[in-house]
């Protein structure tokens, strides 16, 4: 199977519990989400794609070594599954806001990507110097 693939799976488990978590808490305290901001929790995993694609060239040319391989593609989809899931949140925190909802959900979703990838990017760069010292 693809890699992209498992990826994107193994982001779709922990995303749509917590999102799904969120809406039914939301509904219980008069907060109704819009279609277009559960769409927003799939960005953590375009930027944890965009990052291996920039530092590897792709999943599939991540280092070949198992333990790594599993690493960045289940464990890291997981968790940015995770902080997607998480990004429906401030609506709940501030569901007395004056803002635009579309708007809450936008700003938390651009944050928690960009703070996701800074993180992951740090990550990949020790990962990237880990397997070239180990290949030498």
């Amino acid at each position: 199977m693809n890699d992209y693939l498992i990826s994107f799976l193994f982001y779709l488990v922990p995303a749509n519990i917590i999102a799904v978590m969120i809406i039914f808490l939301g509904r219980r305290k008069s907060v109704h989400f819009h279609f277009i901001e559960y769409l927003f929790i799939y960005l953590p995993w375009i930027g944890f794609i965009a990052l291996t694609v920039v530092i590897f060239g792709s999943l599939d040319a991540a280092p070949s070594m198992p333990v790594i391989k599993i690493f960045l593609i289940v464990l890291q989809s997981i968790g940015a599954g995770v902080m997607g899931g998480a990004i429906l949140m401030p609506r709940l925190v501030m569901r007395d806001s004056e803002l635009h909802p579309l708007t809450i959900t936008s700003i938390s979703a651009t944050l928690i990507t960009v703070l996701y990838v800074k993180f992951r990017m740090m990550l990949f760069i020790m990962v990237e110097g880990l397997s070239t010292a180990v290949d030498s």
